[in-house]
């Protein structure tokens, strides 16, 4: 594979931008490509490689790269001229299709990214309970500001018990005296949970949590923990959030709050909203809403880009192809059947893997145990991962390296993609030196 030009941007980029890049998850060895053009399913970089795109901006591009009818579609709700910094008749039809669809929420508000939403998120849920701190899950990434990057993939020679994590920064530079105030949960884990919550229902505001843990790949909650989390958090006055970033209109079109049938008192909402575009929303309980409600509530949400109009002209775009589409039930036949594919085709080359996703988002665990937590996870096999993803890309698949990250389809991935995704997956299996 040649990679002249990207080296050369590289080095011309690498003076200005640390690294060459914009974002550290971008990294690759010896150095990042530099991407010029996608279509459907495939992205082409500047020396002309083609590459079969199974990240998909992280499962926000849920059409597929320049998909012709939601582009048409976006471009109607985009004549006004007005760009941002004013409310207009689209932030409201915006608001009605996404409340139509996340049914289980009274109101929403936009923001522009799940880092900003899960801030707002803690301001509200500070004012509303008059206690300060947060809960977070292990493993999880619920942004990258100090209260909750924290614990985001530990290293497990320094957490701790697992019925009781340490508050790990994730990163250097973060706030030390707020990482010891956020207390981390064990996910899946309900008999923890209420010992540490209710140890601490003094002090923690909010528990913010993914009902389903997507940025370690994919592991679902149990319906009885959720269930347990949110009569709990009523119990000890404690808002709960739902981290629905990933999980918003993939596990089930209204969210995984709609697939487990448990209704948080707030919610972050991203990445697919709108096909890539960039924006978020916290939605919500009416309640907890009045605390940033003018005349109502004293706690501040204010932003320039909040409700930008190219950023909502796309999620309107999106919401309504997404229903006219069938996009949920396309993406979960084709997840489950690449998923079943896959178990079998582990068993014939006598690899112990297992493939978990649903609704366009999934992984591959190298291990033959239950994965119920960050700790599980972390525990497979990172050199057969290691073997099967280099083999997947040698192929011209784009792919994660690490094996504690997740990737996603979209409905550019049509059933005779799928079919050669499986034919990739049996060869690159086929190649794992057990």
């Amino acid at each position: 594979m040649n990679d002249t030009k990207s080296k050369e941007l590289y080095d011309k980029a690498s003076s200005m931008v640390p690294g060459g890049i914009h974002s550290n998850s971008r990294h690759r060895n010896p150095h990042p490509l530099y991407y010029k053009k996608g279509e459907g399913a495939y992205v082409w970089d500047v020396d002309n490689n083609r590459y079969l795109d199974t990240i998909m901006g992280n499962g926000a591009v849920i059409f597929g790269h320049n998909d012709k009818e939601f582009n048409e579609r976006m471009q109607i709700y985009m004549n006004s001229g007005i760009v941002t910094g004013l409310e207009t008749e689209l932030s409201i039809k915006a608001a009605e299709k996404f409340l139509s669809i996340v049914k289980t929420a009274e109101q929403v508000r936009y923001t522009n990214t799940g880092t900003e939403a899960s801030m707002h998120a803690m301001l509200i849920s500070r004012t509303y309970t008059g206690k300060q701190d947060i809960a977070v899950i292990e493993g999880a990434y619920n942004g990258w500001h100090d209260a909750v990057y924290v614990s985001t993939w530990p290293d497990l020679t320094k957490a701790g018990d697992h019925s009781a994590p340490n508050s790990l920064p994730g990163s250097a530079g973060l706030n030390e005296s707020m990482v010891k105030s956020t207390l981390v949960l064990p996910f899946n884990d309900l008999e923890a949970a209420e010992r540490l919550l209710t140890e601490n229902q003094h002090r923690i505001a909010a528990l913010i949590l993914e009902p389903v843990m997507i940025d370690i790949g994919y592991i679902p909650a149990k319906k009885a923990y959720l269930e347990g989390l949110r009569s709990l958090c009523d119990k000890l006055n404690i808002v709960l959030v739902f981290d629905e970033l990933l999980t918003g209109f993939r596990t089930a079109p209204g969210g995984a709050q709609e697939y487990f049938g448990v209704t948080p008192d707030l919610a972050m909402f991203g990445k697919a909203i709108s096909n890539g575009y960039v924006l978020a929303a916290l939605a919500g309980k009416a309640k907890i809403f009045e605390t940033v409600t003018p005349g109502k509530g004293p706690c501040s949400f204010i932003g320039t880009y909040n409700g930008h109009q190219v950023s909502l002209a796309a999620s309107l775009a999106f919401m309504e192809l997404f229903e006219e589409r069938r996009v949920h039930e396309t993406l979960q036949k084709r997840t489950t059947h690449l998923i079943d594919e896959f178990g079998a085709l582990a068993k014939k080359h006598g690899v112990p893997a297992k493939m978990q996703g649903a609704g366009g988002h999934f992984h591959w665990y190298f291990t033959d145990k239950e994965i119920n937590n960050y700790r599980e996870a972390a525990a497979s096999n990172k050199d057969y991962y290691a073997q099967f993803i280099q083999a997947f890309a040698a192929k011209g698949v784009y792919c994660s390296p690490n094996y504690l990250l997740h990737h996603a389809i979209s409905m550019a991935h049509t059933d005779d993609i799928i079919e050669t995704m499986l034919t990739y997956m049996d060869e690159s299996l086929g190649s794992i030196k057990l």
